[in-house]
């Protein structure tokens, strides 16, 4: 049976844990082992923080959090209406420069591609929709 859990928070971040905590619970429901449940909180914790620290940059707004799981698989969406940013098509930073010489920023992007399945992002109605996909017994774990 599908499980579903839908979230706002505003966008300073005092609402994440409880949306990490929600999605913990459903994919526990769905029988997710905890190393899959741990790629997708982090995953989600780097979405939404990149949505309220780079797209809010401070001003309001909210963050929204769709979560919907199988046993098969599991779909996060990250709604906000922030500035249009595509982080399906920003350019990685380049990770084999030395720390000093690496400008800020990007690190996250490349770890949601390393430990997610498939991520997609969309603008409609004035919205980033930032679409994360996670399936059970794939192999992007730890890569």
């Amino acid at each position: 049976m599908k499980g579903r859990t839908d979230q706002t928070t505003p966008a300073d971040m005092s609402g994440l844990k409880e949306i990490l905590d929600g999605i913990a619970i459903l994919l526990e429901e769905q029988g997710f082992p905890n190393d899959l449940i741990s790629d997708v909180q982090l995953a989600t914790d780097e979405a939404v923080t990149n949505a309220i620290l780079h797209g809010y940059d401070g001003k309001e707004g909210e963050v929204r959090v769709i979560a919907e799981a199988d046993d098969r698989e599991v779909v996060i969406i990250v709604e906000d209406r922030a500035p249009e940013f595509d982080p399906v098509t920003f350019v990685s930073r380049d990770v084999s420069l030395d720390g000093d010489d690496r400008p800020i920023g990007g690190l996250g992007l490349i770890l949601i591609r390393n430990v997610m399945d498939e991520v997609m992002y969309r603008r409609e109605d004035g919205k980033n929709i930032f679409t994360m996909v996670k399936r059970q017994g794939s192999d992007t774990h730890g890569e």
